[in-house]
Parts: C-alpha cells; sequence; structure tokens
C-alpha cells in the first residue's frame, strides 16, 4: 500500500516509523498539506489544530481513507458531516481515541463483543492534574468512549454527579449509563488520591474481564470444573498502540471493513457527553 502522512515535519518522521514496519507499506509520502498527498492507499493526518476536523472533511472529500490523529473532537455537527461525507464518498475516516485503540482494549473487546456491565474506578493522585478542570473532563471522556464502543447501543438513561472544591478543584465525578440492551456502565473518577490507580472491569453471563490500566495487565475470568473460578493473566505493551493502530487502519481499508473506531464513534461519544454536562448535578 502506498500510505500519506500529513503534517508538520516532527509528527510525520514519528509516525513514519510506525509504518515502514508493516509489510502492508511499500511507500510512505510525508507532506505538510492534505491538498499535496496525491493519489494513496490511505492517508494519516496527524493535526491537533481547531480546524483539524476541517481538513480531515477536505480529504474525505479528495476521496482519501483518512486516519486523524487528534485529540477526541466534540464539535456534532463536523463530525456528522464526516460520516455522512465518508459515506458519500465510499472511503473510511478513522479517529483517534486511544483509550479505545490500546491494544489491551482492543483484546477485551475481541473475548468479549457484548459485556452487561462494565465498570471502571480511576484514582488521580492529587498533585497529578495541572489544569484540574479541563483535565479532568478529558479523564472521563476517555473512559466513556470506551464504554460506548464497547457495548454498541443506544444509551437511554444518564445519572450524573460531580463534586467541586471551593468551586474549582473536580474531585469527584461518577456516571451511571443504561443502554437499550440492558447493559449498564458505570464511571467513577476520584482527584485527591495518594496513589494513582485505575480499573476496568467487563463482565457477562460466561466471563470477566479485569485491567489493570496503569499496569497494563489483565486477569481473565472463567468458570471451571467444580464451578471455581479460574484466572488466566495477559500482558500488553502500551508503547505499540500507535503502531498497532496503524496497522488496524491499514487493514481496514483493504479488507473493506470500518475502522476500529470511526467517524461514527466520535459522533456518539460526543452526543452522549453533550447529554451528561446537561444532567450534570455539581455538589458543592
Amino acid at each position: 500500500m502506498k500510505v500519506g502522512i500529513v503534517g508538520d515535519a516532527e509528527r510525520v518522521l514519528a509516525w513514519e516509523q510506525h509504518l515502514r514496519p508493516h509489510q502492508l507499506v511499500r511507500q510512505v509520502d510525508l507532506v505538510r498539506f492534505v491538498k499535496d498527498v496525491g493519489h494513496v492507499d490511505a492517508c494519516f493526518i496527524l493535526d491537533d489544530s481547531p480546524n483539524n476536523l476541517d481538513i480531515l472533511l477536505s480529504g474525505i472529500r479528495l476521496g482519501l481513507h483518512c486516519f486523524l490523529v487528534s485529540k477526541p473532537p466534540v464539535e456534532q455537527d463536523k463530525l456528522r458531516a464526516i460520516a455522512r461525507a465518508a459515506d458519500e464518498a465510499g472511503v473510511y475516516a478513522q479517529l483517534s481515541h486511544w483509550p479505545t485503540l490500546a491494544p489491551s482494549t482492543q483484546w477485551m473487546m475481541n473475548q468479549l463483543p457484548k459485556p452487561s456491565l462494565i465498570t471502571i474506578h480511576k484514582e488521580i493522585a492529587h498533585n497529578q492534574l495541572v489544569q484540574p478542570a479541563l483535565e479532568f473532563e478529558h479523564l472521563w471522556l476517555d473512559e466513556l468512549g470506551i464504554c460506548l464502543k464497547w457495548i454498541r447501543s443506544e444509551v437511554h438513561h444518564v445519572e450524573a454527579r460531580q463534586t467541586l472544591l471551593d468551586d474549582l478543584l473536580p474531585i469527584g465525578f461518577s456516571i451511571t449509563l443504561r443502554f437499550d440492551n440492558g447493559a449498564l456502565a458505570s464511571i467513577q473518577l476520584y482527584s485527591g488520591a495518594a496513589q494513582s490507580h485505575h480499573k476496568r472491569i467487563a463482565q457477562s453471563s460466561s466471563i470477566v474481564l479485569e485491567c489493570d490500566v496503569i499496569k497494563q495487565t489483565v486477569r481473565k475470568g472463567t468458570l471451571q470444573n467444580n464451578a471455581h473460578l479460574f484466572f488466566d493473566k495477559e500482558k500488553f505493551n502500551p508503547a505499540k498502540a500507535a503502531e498497532k493502530a496503524a496497522l488496524a487502519f491499514l487493514k481496514s481499508v483493504q479488507m473493506k471493513r470500518e475502522p476500529s473506531y470511526s467517524a461514527y464513534d466520535a459522533l456518539q461519544l460526543a452526543t452522549v457527553s453533550e447529554r451528561i454536562k446537561k444532567r450534570l448535578v455539581t455538589f458543592r
């Protein structure tokens, strides 16, 4: 495959290193602007600017399969336009929601395609947040994105609570989501911990998965003989996340299947996050 990478020099060189090892890739073109990409089989756009969704849309209108590497976007109108344009052009648009694209998360989703319950508990060391309000919101958006992508159902009901200290510091946050398919997701955040902890647990009637996010280990629990719970353990390398995500996107283009995190997934995250903000009850 011939691949284009759009962005500033330092970032495109780093992503070139992610792509070169893959046997699928026979040529990599590095350019500054999407209009200069030319004919390629897939295009990576590295852009955190305020108009990055406009750049993605222009790439899609050029008929390019695009992977936008950026912070999670929340502009619903633009995401809706991107999803519609990708459908009309017959191309794929992927966005970089890294908690979902992480090797450990992808493995868990493959092991348990339809969880009935997801519980996430994250404690952040009290001195870890530099811009508390902004960073705290990104923390729950990361976890929300995983729940929405994994459960794959419309959100039926939302409950959201947060606690602020002196109207400034978000110290506690709780979200409960009920889905149309009967699944339930719970996200709990606390920013005053002495040490950071982060666990995600997903369950069904036949399997339980417990992920220690900081250590990037997953315990898989199943019933064995005499109804005893037995655990296998898997270890993952987070340094390979970008490389594996790039390969997965190229394979989705090659196999003509939906990418791991599409514009529709990003749109659902933006839509549900807006519902949460409107339902949010703040305790001071």
